[in-house]
């Protein structure tokens, strides 16, 4: 039976473009040392001790980990993926819900004014949407067999590791599936499926599946998971803990505040990423969002935001669509190089940012032949002036 450690050795053999941090390593070996009690990057501390300083009481998540901080839960891999893919996501849905909530609690943990939802409702959206991609593109048949169950997994699993720490959690997210499954070494099939369910798990996020030279190299369930997550975006998203006025200072609360939906729409040679902005919060919403509201369920917006309108007219909507592409740029970058990577017949990535209120659209058309100029051209306007920032945004995040 496989170590944690060998696993990660074997699955960073595998994909020699991307080199995981040495830290990483050492942080298996001292799992190890602890008999993997489960504890939090930052402090070490068990990560049962540290729920239960947030007033979460051990018998609420029991049936996932012991009092040691132990995983207490485990599936049989094999026997999760050869279920239909019903069974497997009402498996998810019914097993895991204490898991997608903790998850939401700990990142609201680490932010005084909450942070964008992680929970049940994000994995369910994200993993439905990767199984409407995967029917949407041209997969070739060898990718087939398996290929929805393994999406499926990754898919309700990929942000498990924000239980150990926001930062690099997708490591942490690998090292959890190998504690959660067992009878992976059955067979070499089971072995390669469960090397696909890392790499989806692992390589979803920017900053380590961006340096891959080109995204034809990952599976198709990556790269569902790629775009399925990174357009997840919308005031479904915003922590009740974000009700209050300073959330507002926060761009990633206000950008999901005020976009009323977000939809992908596949085409047979187009791809569209629609945003419906709205500064005005859905009803059923309202009361989860009070100390952010003025009359009429508006959103409040920052000072600076009401200057530009009452001064120079520009609406709201203009400063949204700026506002958004400083922040989800290398997202956007990477859910387009995704697009392309899935299916070779998409000849054009559309992004529309609709005001229905004012009838207002604006639209960014990226084709197969342009992307890469493009992506280049509104990451130097965007970060000209913030050095930072234009490093970050180097050729191995928006490069071919």
């Amino acid at each position: 039976m496989k170590r944690p450690i060998d696993w990660v050795r074997l699955f960073a053999k595998l994909y020699p473009q991307v080199e995981l941090p040495a830290s990483f390593f050492a942080f298996l070996d001292e799992q190890e040392l602890v008999g993997h009690q489960i504890r939090r990057a930052d402090t070490k501390q068990p990560l049962v001790l540290f729920l239960k300083e947030l007033g979460i009481p051990l018998s609420s998540f029991s049936k996932f980990l012991d009092a040691d901080s132990r995983v207490k839960l485990k599936l049989s891999f094999p026997t999760l993926l050869h279920r239909p893919a019903h069974e497997i996501e009402t498996y998810f849905v019914q097993n895991f819900s204490t898991v997608f909530a903790l998850q939401q609690i700990v990142l609201d943990s680490v932010a005084s004014t909450g942070f964008n939802r992680h929970d049940k409702q994000h994995v369910r959206t994200v993993t439905r949407r990767v199984i409407e991609l995967l029917e949407w593109s041209q997969i070739p048949t060898k990718h087939n067999r398996g290929l929805k169950a393994e999406a499926l997994i990754a898919g309700y699993l990929h942000d498990i590791g924000n239980l150990i720490g926001r930062k690099e959690h997708g490591l942490y997210s690998i090292y959890l599936l190998t504690q959660l499954f067992a009878d992976l070494d059955r067979d070499k099939e089971t072995q390669a499926s469960f090397i696909r369910v890392l790499e989806a798990t692992l390589f979803h996020e920017v900053d380590l599946g961006s340096r891959f030279p080109s995204l034809t190299d990952l599976h198709p369930a990556t790269l569902g998971l790629i775009i399925a997550d990174k357009s997840d975006v919308s005031f479904r998203r915003v922590s009740a803990k974000s009700n209050v006025s300073d959330a507002i200072k926060d761009a990633h609360t206000l950008v999901n505040l005020l976009t009323a939906d977000s939809q992908i729409k596949c085409q047979k040679k187009n791809f569209q990423w629609e945003i419906h902005f709205s500064p005005k919060v859905q009803l059923d919403e309202t009361d989860q969002f009070l100390a952010l509201l003025k009359r009429a369920e508006r959103v409040w917006v920052p000072d600076e935001w009401q200057q530009l309108y009452r001064r120079a007219n520009i609406e709201y909507v203009f400063i949204f669509h700026a506002t958004f592409l400083r922040l989800y740029f290398s997202r956007l970058a990477f859910a387009i190089r995704s697009v392309f990577a899935l299916n070779p017949a998409v000849e054009t990535f559309r992004l529309m940012i609709n005001d229905d209120e004012r009838g207002v659209s604006l639209s960014r058309v990226f084709s197969r032949d342009d992307y890469e100029a493009k992506i280049a051209l509104i990451g130097n306007n965007l970060f000209k002036n913030v050095e930072t920032e234009s490093r970050v945004l180097s050729k191995s995040n928006i490069g071919e």
